[in-house]
């Protein structure tokens, strides 16, 4: 698959938090809102994965349901190596752009 020219800010982002390891959505969602000082609707950041998943840059897994009650089961997304390769590229574009400020 390949790579997409531009991660958005928000793709690098999320690519940045992924990292480190798998999480759900929203240890994804509370970790972007830190970061970035922004909230972000559940709604977009279900539909912001899903596409980083079409993209090749993520995959996920269904976790099990914890036990409190009328729970469901998480959803976890890991990084990919084209999703590795793609927070490379927006790194490098960042630092093009602050070159040429």
């Amino acid at each position: 698959m390949p790579l997409k020219k531009f991660a958005t800010q928000r793709e690098a982002v999320i690519l940045s938090i992924l990292l480190n390891g798998e999480r759900f959505g929203r240890e994804i969602r509370d970790e972007y809102e830190k970061r970035t000082e922004e909230a972000m609707p559940v709604g977009s950041l279900y539909t912001t994965l899903e596409r980083m998943e079409e993209y090749g840059y993520l995959a996920s897994r269904e976790g099990e349901p914890s036990d409190v009650r009328n729970s469901h089961k998480r959803r976890y997304f890991r990084l990919t190596a084209l999703g590795s390769q793609a927070f490379d590229l927006a790194c490098a574009q960042a630092s093009s752009l602050t070159r040429k400020a």
